[in-house]
C-alpha cells in the first residue's frame, strides 16, 4: 500500500469536520489543510433581493 493510499490523521479530522458542518446544514465551499491547520470556508447563502428585476432608473414609469 503506497503513501497515497493511506489517509493521514489530519485528513481524517478534516473529513470529520466537513461531515459535521454538512450535517448541521452548512455548505462548505473549500477545505484547506496546511500542516496541522484545517481551514473550512463556508458558502454564503444567497440573500433574497426584494428589488431584483425592478427597473430602478429615475424618470421611468
Amino acid at each position: 500500500m503506497g503513501a497515497e493510499m493511506s489517509v493521514s490523521n489530519i485528513e481524517q479530522r478534516a473529513l470529520s469536520l466537513l461531515n459535521i458542518f454538512e450535517k448541521a446544514g452548512k455548505t462548505v465551499s473549500r477545505v484547506t489543510i496546511e500542516g496541522r491547520k484545517i481551514e473550512l470556508v463556508l458558502s454564503k447563502e444567497q440573500e433574497f433581493d426584494e428589488f431584483e428585476g425592478i427597473d430602478m432608473r429615475h424618470g421611468k414609469t
